[in-house]
């Protein structure tokens, strides 16, 4: 079973403290590209985090957002109404020494929001939510949500590797035509040979046995058994690692480039214009499998 790099996956868990939402997108990368982004507070656990998207989703450009949610009454916030009177206060004064009307509503909202934006105006008591418990439900989230990403990524594979395996089926195919047409192939080769040797020498001059080696050497060099015999035994490893299961993109690139080069090789050895033609469809069916494999695990 094949498995897509496109995934999606949306989790939502809550105790007590608070509630936790994570969404997780996944398309197509060569590497693992992560984009993170998470409430200030929870930086504590990014590299726990990062770590374990790397182990559940492997490659891929993934991008997640995490969301907290306080539960109702729950105060991390502490404001300190003495220091910020002072503050709002002390900008009233300036104010009035520089000649500033101060009785405009928008000035005065401005003059309270940069009291309240004061350093030491408040407290924050967010490392009060840095419990075991609210880190179990984190990664109980977090789980659950790559589960559905590599839900979404097995059925997308599903459907790539129907595809992918039509296409290999079609390169076996034309294979056995290529087949079907090698002995023909080569008693032409042979007949164009002698006809060539009889065109420019008397055909009492020909020896026969230096004519036999001659022959032999030319078909061994155009021989294309042995790329055949090479490409069908890629075609087969190819169908047996989509078996295999998880995270076998890469692993297919490698064994469709081995394909590649034996149907080069055997456009460039076979001097046949019937197997020239069927070497371009076999070249043109292999791009498709490898725009498929872009977007596989």
């Amino acid at each position: 079973m094949l498995y897509s790099m496109t995934g999606y996956g949306k989790a939502q868990n809550k105790n007590q403290q608070l509630t936790i939402t994570i969404e997780i997108k996944s398309l197509n990368s060569k590497t693992l590209d992560i984009n993170l982004k998470m409430p200030t507070w929870l930086k504590t656990y990014e590299l726990d985090v990062r770590q374990f998207i790397q182990d559940n989703l492997h490659r891929g450009k993934i991008d997640i957002y995490i969301a907290t949610e306080l539960s109702e009454g729950l105060v991390l916030k502490h404001f300190h109404s003495n220091t910020i009177k002072n503050y709002y206060l002390q900008l009233q004064q300036l104010l009035q020494e520089l000649n500033i009307d101060n009785s405009n509503p928008y000035i005065t909202a401005t003059l309270f929001r940069e009291a309240l934006n004061t350093p030491d105006a408040y407290e924050s008591n967010e490392d009060d939510l840095n419990t075991e418990e609210n880190k179990q439900l984190l990664f109980l989230t977090l789980e659950q949500s790559c589960q559905q990403v590599n839900q979404f990524r097995q059925q997308e594979g599903s459907k790539l590797e129907k595809d992918i395996l039509y296409q290999i089926q079609l390169l076996e195919e034309y294979q056995k035509q290529i087949q079907k047409i090698e002995p023909e192939r080569k008693t032409k080769m042979r007949e164009k040979i002698l006809s060539n040797l009889k065109n420019y020498l008397n055909e009492s001059k020909i020896n026969n046995e230096r004519f036999e080696q001659e022959m032999i050497y030319y078909l061994e060099k155009l021989d294309i058994n042995e790329e055949l015999v090479r490409l069908s035994s890629h075609l087969e490893y190819f169908k047996s690692i989509c078996n295999e299961g998880y995270n076998k993109g890469k692993k297919l690139s490698f064994v469709t480039q081995e394909i590649g080069r034996e149907i080069n090789t055997i456009g460039s050895k076979a001097n046949d214009d019937s197997i020239q033609k069927i070497v371009v469809e076999m070249k043109d069916v292999l791009e498709k499998i490898k725009e498929q494999l872009n977007n596989i695990l």
